[in-house]
């Protein structure tokens, strides 16, 4: 009978350290690209902010724009989860539209960082996704794209949405969301976010719901 062999303890801890390493050197990633934006941010500044050398940053990413990809990966599988965890179970596709679109404006909330370095970039959130973008961020917005508009096909096929075409309500959703979270930096964050996300939500419940009966 076989037996299984355990990863070696001294492995396990080299694993753990590369992911420590990664980890802060993408936080410290996203405050930098905030600050400056992604073609001003310099590989010597991260390493600053991260508390590391510029060996250690090159010992884990190739590159400023390999932390990019890395950084709105990570931040993109956080955005699905969230947006999970608050609709799974809703029964109504329209209204499952909505607690995500609230859960949404709440993620960018929560990590400032993200959303400034996203508004720096200028684009147009609903595009982002085609050609527009850079690297891992276009990956990232189709992503976002593509789980709001499978909502949005569902929403049509039970008669929720009746004007739209799925892939035009998800870019009223997402084009929302940017209008909204970038008047709300440029205003300086006064108005609770609360409040942020219950005015989108009323916005998408006319502007979606606008050709039924």
């Amino acid at each position: 009978m076989g037996t299984t062999r355990s990863t070696p303890p001294v492995t396990k801890l080299a694993d753990a350290r590369k992911a420590m390493y990664q980890q802060q050197i993408v936080a410290a990633a996203e405050y930098e690209f905030s600050r400056t934006g992604f073609a001003d941010a310099r590989v010597s500044d991260i390493a600053k902010t991260a508390g590391v050398s510029l060996a250690t940053v090159y010992k884990y990413f190739g590159g400023k724009d390999e932390i990019w990809d890395a950084l709105n990966a990570a931040r993109m599988q956080e955005f699905v989860a969230a947006v999970r965890v608050r609709t799974d179970g809703i029964d109504s596709p329209l209204e499952a539209i909505l607690v995500g679109a609230h859960a949404e404006v709440e993620f960018f909330a929560a990590h400032p960082h993200f959303l400034q370095l996203h508004i720096n970039e200028g684009l147009s959130w609903a595009s982002a996704s085609a050609e527009a973008g850079r690297g891992g961020q276009r990956a990232a917005w189709r992503t976002g794209m593509e789980m709001i508009t499978r909502a949005a096909e569902l929403a049509v096929d039970a008669g929720q949405i009746t004007h739209l075409s799925p892939r035009i309500a998800a870019a009223l959703v997402i084009s929302a969301l940017q209008i909204w979270l970038t008047d709300w930096v440029s205003e300086g964050k006064t108005t609770p976010i609360e409040a942020v996300a219950d005015a989108v939500v009323a916005h998408l419940r006319v502007s979606l719901s606008a050709g039924r009966a």
